[in-house]
């Protein structure tokens, strides 16, 4: 009772649109008379077999239906796309688009470009959102204080690492005064929503090159364009902790992505923040790495000796390049 009474005085938005969306549970008919926005999901996807179907069912599993959710194939050479194209017969909610143009920022771009509902909201094809993540969304956009706000975005943890319960410790205490939810600067890129009207302003100023954030770039946009980001620690998303597993001296080109991110949106004091922030954010990636390598997701223990062993990137993050002819990734390079 104490700490709902605090987030109440705190962030009066957050018991706001929570009491929204547990009204729109039980009282379905009327959430439908008061609450009219509607929600498309955008899931870019390059060579996602393994994991694209579990998210499609966290997806379409959720406790308010998703109006859209398009998957954006990515001009994938596995079986993604009949895996994906079952789900679109089999829900009518479901479609899947082609991005020929390698990277997130095309598929990104070409998914929300699609669109044609009041939210979009992005996430990831190998991560896994919560059971009430479109209804906390939709909630937060249609309440009183949500319409001062163009984008929100939420808490992501890892569905394949240790302690769901002690990364989520880990994180809220990371979080600092955010942990109770309130304004922030940016969005996480597998757990964003945003306005659609706002993306049409915004959409000509985003960076093309694969070299940067995607997400701060677009948090940085909206920033400078006068607009306002929330942060909900209770919009949950789990991403996959592959990546964090190669070291930080591996993943030293994605670091680093921020300030050339900043520096191509020529905002110098995002860039003197983020060099600043770059001795802080290389412990952040070794405290990651000495706890999610050692870590067997198939035996849920840990094996210190694989800090000591070579580990082959199976796929690319988001600052890599891929060939359009190849599909390959570039060694020690990044994509989505």
């Amino acid at each position: 009772m104490k700490s709902g009474l605090a987030k109440r005085e705190r962030w009066p938005i957050l018991y706001h649109y929570e009491t929204s969306a547990v009204c729109c549970r039980e009282f379905p008919a009327e959430c439908n008379r008061r609450i009219m926005s509607t929600l498309t999901v955008v899931v870019p996807a390059f060579n996602e077999e393994a994991l694209i179907g579990r998210c499609l069912d966290r997806l379409i599993a959720q406790t308010r239906v998703i109006d859209e959710i398009i998957v954006v194939d990515n001009a994938s050479t596995d079986a993604t796309p009949d895996i994906v194209d079952r789900y679109v017969s089999a829900h009518p909610n479901v479609k899947r688009i082609v991005e020929s143009e390698p990277g997130v920022i095309a598929a990104r771009r070409c998914g929300f470009d699609a669109a044609t509902t009041d939210i979009i909201a992005k996430t990831d094809a190998d991560s896994l959102v919560g059971a009430d993540w479109a209804d906390r969304i939709v909630s937060f956009f249609d309440s009183e204080i949500g319409a001062d706000f163009a984008a929100l975005t939420g808490l992501v943890l890892t569905w394949d690492g240790p302690s769901y319960e002690l990364q989520r410790r880990l994180q809220t205490w990371n979080l600092g005064p955010l942990a109770d939810g309130g304004e922030t600067g940016s969005v996480h890129g597998p757990n964003y929503a945003i306005r659609r009207s706002v993306w049409s302003e915004v959409r000509e100023s985003l960076q093309t090159p694969l070299e940067i954030w995607e997400d701060l770039d677009l948090g940085l946009a909206l920033s400078e364009a006068g607009h306002r980001m929330f942060f909900d620690p209770g919009l949950l998303v789990d991403a996959s902790c592959c990546q964090l597993r190669h070291s930080p001296w591996k993943n030293r080109s994605y670091i680093s992505g921020g300030i050339r991110t900043a520096r191509g949106r020529n905002n110098p004091a995002a860039v003197k923040a983020l060099k600043v922030e770059l001795p802080f954010r290389y412990m952040t990636f070794t405290v990651m790495w000495l706890l999610f390598r050692p870590w067997d997701n198939d035996r849920k223990n840990w094996r210190p000796h694989r800090l000591f062993t070579p580990l082959d990137r199976d796929r690319g993050l988001v600052t890599s390049r891929r060939a359009k002819d190849e599909r390959t990734v570039e060694p020690d390079r990044f994509h989505s």
